[in-house]
């Protein structure tokens, strides 16, 4: 996971909480993380972070909104929603809970011919929200209702007001679709056929949701995925040096190599980011755990140090021994 997030979070709880290096500690997480931007760090120890954060906060929302939500909101939230029949319901239903639960934010789901639009703002009186907030609020609508059909809603755009900031590309992988800056609204755009779906869980599966949810949502357990999606999960069963080539990627899904080719460039990848992806996430792991720069480079599918400090440095713009300094 990129270290923004992890950086995101610490700066909500400055003055709040304990100081950076406490709770970074109480994570397995070294400080010297924030020195470099393109650094990933474990989602575990995001998740660590963040409930960390919310337990010295009393507050689920971890800061994001002007006033705090009290913990156990969310499961709340999502238990209300569990009997609803469609996912026009579903998201309908969390929108009135959350008008409940907070009165920072304002959220709307409207039609305009075939298109549904998912938007939220800061309420009229209410503090301005920050960017990361919208982008967050959007992100668990979007993926809530996709687990709650057992299927990804297909995106037509994200609408986000602010900049194109420089990690923005964090962004637009909790997604999987790029992101629309410099926009008048914040919003998601669907097929609205797609409120018409039926809701595919229930009591016993939302329990089990419920145990982990950052986990499920991240990692979309039980959502049908996109094709770079499955990609990454065929190579992350691998070891690095036992990565197919396309063309056997290619007949593994029933595609040709043209095809593939073709769908990986609609989702804005190729199969060579994939891989690297893949690779820094294996090497960070081991960095994160062991501290060990050869193992890392091993385990990134690299036979010699030296070449593995160039793909590191390309990746991430710092090398793996200032990685773990």
């Amino acid at each position: 996971m990129p270290v923004q997030h992890i950086m995101t979070l610490l700066s909500l709880a400055e003055g709040k909480v304990g100081s950076h290096e406490d709770l970074l500690a109480s994570c397995d997480l070294p400080a010297s993380l924030l020195e470099t931007q393109s650094a990933r760090v474990p989602f575990k120890s995001f998740i660590a972070l963040s409930n960390a954060i919310m337990i010295a906060m009393d507050d689920e929302s971890c800061g994001m909104l002007p006033k705090p939500i009290k913990p156990g909101s969310f499961a709340l939230l999502c238990q209300s929603c569990i009997d609803c029949k469609t996912l026009g319901h579903f998201l309908r239903r969390r929108i009135k809970f959350l008008d409940l639960i907070s009165d920072d934010i304002r959220v709307n789901l409207q039609l305009e011919g075939d298109v549904a639009h998912y938007e939220i703002a800061a309420s009229g009186d209410s503090t301005p929200l920050s960017q990361h907030i919208m982008i967050i609020i959007l992100v668990l609508a979007y993926k809530m209702g996709s687990w709650s059909i057992r299927e990804r809603i297909p995106l037509i755009s994200i609408s986000v007001s602010g900049p194109r900031g420089k990690n923005a590309k964090g962004y637009d992988n909790l997604f999987d679709h790029q992101i629309n800056f410099e926009q008048d609204q914040n919003q998601i755009c669907f097929p609205a056929e797609y409120l018409d779906r039926p809701i595919l869980q229930d009591a016993e599966s939302m329990e089990q949701f419920l145990k982990a949810p950052a986990a499920y949502l991240m990692s979309e357990y039980g959502v049908r995925q996109s094709l770079a999606y499955d990609i990454k999960k065929l190579l992350q069963g691998k070891a690095a040096t036992d990565f197919p080539g396309f063309e056997t990627v290619a007949s593994h899904f029933n595609f040709s190599v043209a095809t593939l080719r073709r769908r990986l460039q609609d989702e804005g990848t190729t199969y060579q980011e994939i891989k690297n992806e893949v690779r820094l996430d294996f090497a960070v792991t081991v960095l994160v755990r062991e501290g060990n720069v050869k193992a890392a480079a091993y385990a990134a599918g690299f036979s010699e140090p030296t070449s593995f400090f160039r793909a590191f440095k390309r990746w991430t713009g710092t090398t793996p021994k200032a990685y773990i300094s």
